[in-house]
């Protein structure tokens, strides 16, 4: 597996490294081999007989969630009959499940409908989610991967043009997995942020200066 981005880290203090470590586990809904932990010395705060304490830093293992995701898609897919293989890839602070099939076309579907349905149902069976997730996409055919490419080329030139005029731009209405892409490439853009606005089928990202 290729070295990826580095990944959201979240920061607990605690009395001790029983509950620092269970404040974790609880609000990641993970198991322990899922997390890289880094402790901090234990400290005594400046008050006088203030109790000792400890720092832990967290984050979550990219090989473990891309690992549910390609345990997951193997086996939907050898159930629904597509002989296949399946592979990992880092793509811009995000991972690809890429599947490599003779009937990638079929999985594609039109516009990409089918690959972003089987994407809902991989994401839906792992059951893991959340801001500090890597985020895991299958892709067949590349197609995901190009349309990645695509997206940050937009993307490069509205952040351009936010910072040169300081105003808002905007994409045209993508569904959720683009806008997910998108949030993920910009989420460490110095000098912008982004947010969705709109309802359903006219939902819209969009880009502001800070």
């Amino acid at each position: 597996m290729e070295v990826g981005p580095k990944m959201e880290t979240i920061r607990i203090t605690a009395e001790n490294r029983e509950q620092a470590l269970r404040e974790a586990l609880s609000r990641l809904r993970l198991p322990e081999e899922a997390l890289d932990l880094e402790w901090g010395k234990e400290e005594e705060d400046l008050l006088p007989g203030a109790r000792a304490h400890v720092s832990l830093s967290v984050c979550v293992r990219p090989e473990y969630v891309t690992g549910i995701f390609q345990d997951v898609a193997d086996v939907m897919l050898d159930r629904m009959g597509f002989s296949h293989e399946t592979t990992i890839k880092e793509c811009h602070g995000m991972w690809l499940v890429q599947i490599d099939c003779e009937e990638s076309e079929i999985l594609i579907g039109y516009q990409g409908e089918t690959l972003d349905a089987l994407q809902h149902l991989v994401a839906r069976m792992t059951d893991v989610s959340g801001r500090e997730i890597p985020l895991v996409m299958l892709d067949v055919g590349q197609y995901r991967e190009n349309r990645i490419e695509r997206l940050k080329k937009v993307a490069d030139d509205l952040c351009e043009a936010v910072l040169e005029n300081d105003v808002e731009e905007y994409f045209d209405p993508m569904n959720s997995v683009d806008r997910k892409i998108v949030h993920t490439l910009l989420k460490d853009k110095t000098g912008i942020r982004t947010f969705s606005r709109g309802e359903d089928e006219d939902r819209k990202v969009y880009i502001a200066p800070e």
